[in-house]
């Protein structure tokens, strides 16, 4: 019967979304002035400029042009989870919370069961008819944003076009034409480890290889078809700890580490002080967002070549890695219950322009005539000084200050919209170097909006806490050396055994079929 209300359900919005749309107009129109209390986590580069958002002249315009008045609340950074939790014990909640799923345990799905969040469905055709119009575009986009009992809980970030990806290999070109190595066939890690030689051979007091953990895993180890969390290889749900990718990825950074490519700090040092380092010439090869890698690099002189994404060989066919468009891309925005009800039409109307074409450019490029302007040129705009040249900040950090970086919206490719990549040529065509790579997909990535029961959730995430700790920890031994990759691996997937994964595993299958099912 469920099933059944669930496809009258689906039928009914499949109609609608046919029909003609509301239309919202902005400022929107109300009795009397309306005032919202919105929660969220600064962004890193913002957060060296303003305290508080509404000190920055782009949420100032925003509220304008919205006809909303805003208190922006925002946690300590790099303390957003501790915030998080004093902000939900506090005396007053905020009306709107940006985000809520990275740090509410369960989601949106547990928030609403914890009668924390509304359902938004009921106002979404009439007040947020530009969202409703996206998110009802065909079934497989529909069931990225419609749970299991048909309900929209939040307004998530929008994205149908392919952004190419920011992290990438970078190494010296200078050297690699010392050694008569080109880049762009830096396509294997057994290519890689040849320029790794030559840098230590050759380059005494440099650090071959240096990246953060995470970086390391994340990028490096989608050569080998792992993926950090739970993926799906032809519909059947895995995790990545206990696989022969990822032994044989470890098997490799031991290699690595134990022929003095990588440093003895791997897994301790942070992204900031690497590429501090690769600037000053005592690191050979990193793994970086190229826009960064580009602004140290004019900034210290140190050249940079981009490398294509290595895999452990040449015909390896890779499933994991973000190489097609998510078009739920998460960021979850969410309406507390401590919002008027009565508001919830004016709300949504108010979340609703981000997703309309002037919206989206102006969440994800910044208000015309501030953060740029238009021109005849091709592309149709530019940055202004502000953005640019700013006296006091470099692009880097305005990147992330003459924009909306978090809030939900429609979605636009930084090749379209960044200030970093987009203030000359180069830095774009840097960005769009090898962002084609045949062979490379994500069919075995997991949908962002696949959901747990609280009950789930809460069971998997017992279970996992003990698993990721245990992971992290021998993951670093097998890596420097400290536990023996060969000897101990069984003890380690008969350790993650003990720990009931293969119960995550089955709890995250049924989620994913009932998914499927929507």
């Amino acid at each position: 019967m469920k099933k059944l209300i669930a496809l009258l359900m689906a039928l009914c919005l499949l109609l609608s979304a046919g029909a003609a749309l509301a239309d919202v107009t902005y400022p929107i129109k109300t009795d009397k002035p309306v005032k919202l209390k919105v929660w969220m986590e600064m962004n890193a580069g913002a957060s060296q400029v303003f305290t508080n958002y509404m000190e920055n002249p782009v949420y100032q315009r925003f509220s304008e042009v919205t006809g909303i008045e805003l208190e922006m609340m925002h946690p300590t950074y790099g303390a957003a989870g501790e915030g998080f939790g004093m902000m939900l014990a506090g005396s007053e909640l905020p009306d709107i919370i940006v985000d809520l799923e990275k740090f509410y345990n369960g989601g949106a799905v547990a928030a609403y069961d914890d009668e924390l969040i509304y359902d938004l469905t009921p106002y979404l055709e009439e007040n947020a008819p530009d969202y409703y119009k996206l998110i009802n575009v065909n079934d497989d986009v529909r069931r990225q944003f419609y749970n299991e009992d048909g309900k929209v809980l939040g307004f998530y970030y929008y994205e149908d076009e392919y952004d190419s990806l920011a992290d990438c290999l970078v190494v010296r070109p200078d050297w690699c034409e010392e050694f008569g190595i080109d880049p762009a066939q830096i396509t294997t890690f057994d290519k890689l480890e040849e320029y790794l030689q030559k840098v230590k051979d050759t380059k005494p007091g440099v650090t071959p290889f240096l990246t953060s953990k995470d970086k390391t895993f994340t990028t490096l180890g989608a050569g080998y078809n792992v993926y950090q969390g739970f993926y799906q290889e032809d519909g059947t749900v895995k995790y990545y700890a206990d696989s022969q990718e990822w032994h044989d990825f470890l098997a490799r950074m031991h290699s690595w580490y134990k022929k003095g490519y990588m440093g003895t700090d791997f897994g301790t040092i942070g992204n900031a002080q690497i590429r501090k380092l690769y600037s000053a010439g005592t690191v050979g090869c990193l793994v970086v967002p190229i826009g960064n890698a580009y602004s140290d690099s004019k900034a210290s002189g140190t050249p940079i070549a981009k490398t294509p994404f290595q895999s452990y060989s040449e015909d390896a066919k890779i499933h994991v890695y973000n190489l097609g468009v998510n078009v739920n891309n998460g960021y979850c925005t969410v309406v507390t219950t401590a919002c008027d009800e009565k508001l919830l039409p004016i709300v949504c109307q108010f979340l609703n322009y981000t997703y309309t074409d002037e919206g989206s450019v102006f969440a994800n490029r910044g208000p015309e005539g501030l953060s740029w302007v238009a021109t005849d040129d091709q592309g149709g705009f530019k940055f202004t000084d502000w953005v640019i040249h700013n006296e006091l900040y470099e692009t880097s950090i305005m990147h992330n200050v003459c924009r909306m970086t978090y809030w939900p919206c429609k979605r636009i490719p930084d090749t379209q919209c960044s200030p970093n990549l987009l203030r000359d040529e180069t830095a774009v065509a840097l960005r769009l170097q090898y962002a084609d790579r045949e062979n490379w997909d994500n069919a075995w990535l997991m949908p962002t909006s696949v959901t747990l029961t609280t009950d789930e959730n809460n069971e998997r995430l017992k279970i996992m806490s003990n698993v990721d700790t245990y992971v992290s920890e021998m993951s670093l031994k097998f890596i420097r050396g400290e536990a023996d990759l060969e000897t101990g691996w069984d003890a380690y997937v008969q350790q993650l055994a003990a720990y009931k994964l293969s119960r995550a595993v089955e709890i995250t299958q049924g989620a994913y079929d009932r998914y499927l099912s929507r």
